[in-house]
């Protein structure tokens, strides 16, 4: 009994990792900025699936996260393929290639528990939280809602996908517990929340780690 008990735990904890993994490998890199034309077409805050290559006509200028390597790369020209584990860029122009604070990755399913976390401090925002929000339901959210309690704090739209905390609003408090709602633009829909707590944010601009949120 006692060795078909563990066992089955063994095979519970493999399943998470699993489930941990293909999280991780469900994109390769995050379009930071877009400008002119791509092949195929690309949006900001939009996500680039491995295995892609991406063409650039001459002058398009594609501003992009890579996951795994965690580096920011800005890219005029040429084409670029996509891997997990790395990017290769053939013609074109490579401006900047830099090392960056690996983002902070969470997974929510459509009730809004957590589908799975790529990184620990998951649900640790900024006092003013800035976040990107992907995934299937990415572009069904329309707003967001910053709760503590039954009080309302703050009640904002997302900017496409892209959130940052309104210029004049007073930041939140610092190690407290807030309740965060993604709100879908159909009328009736319920919206996605999870819990996070506030903390003063580095100081540093380069050391500020970017949040993204996959709704699923």
């Amino acid at each position: 009994m006692r060795v078909r008990l563990v066992v089955m735990i063994s095979i519970v904890v493999m399943s998470v990792i699993a489930g941990g993994v293909t999280l991780a490998q469900a994109a390769s890199a995050l379009v930071l900025e877009m400008s002119g034309p791509a092949i195929p077409d690309l949006q900001p805050y939009s996500e680039i699936p491995p295995d892609k290559t991406i063409s650039l006509p001459s002058g398009a200028r594609l501003v992009f996260l890579h996951y795994k390597t965690c580096r920011t790369v800005t890219v005029v020209g040429g084409t670029i393929t996509f891997g997990i584990w790395k990017y290769n860029i053939t013609g074109g122009t490579k401006e900047l290639e830099v090392e960056t604070p690996c983002p902070r990755q969470v997974a929510l399913k459509s009730g809004g528990e957590l589908a799975g976390t790529l990184l620990r401090n998951l649900l640790v925002l900024s006092i003013q939280p800035t976040f990107v929000v992907v995934g299937e339901r990415a572009g069904n959210m329309a707003s967001v809602r910053v709760s503590k309690g039954d009080k309302i704090v703050l009640e904002a739209p997302l900017e496409g996908r892209h959130f940052s905390w309104p210029a004049g609003a007073a930041s939140l408090a610092v190690n407290s517990e807030y309740n965060l709602a993604l709100i879908p633009s159909a009328a009736g829909a319920t919206p996605v929340t999870m819990k996070f707590k506030a903390v003063t944010p580095p100081r540093d601009p380069t050391k500020k780690a970017l949040t993204v949120i996959r709704v699923e």
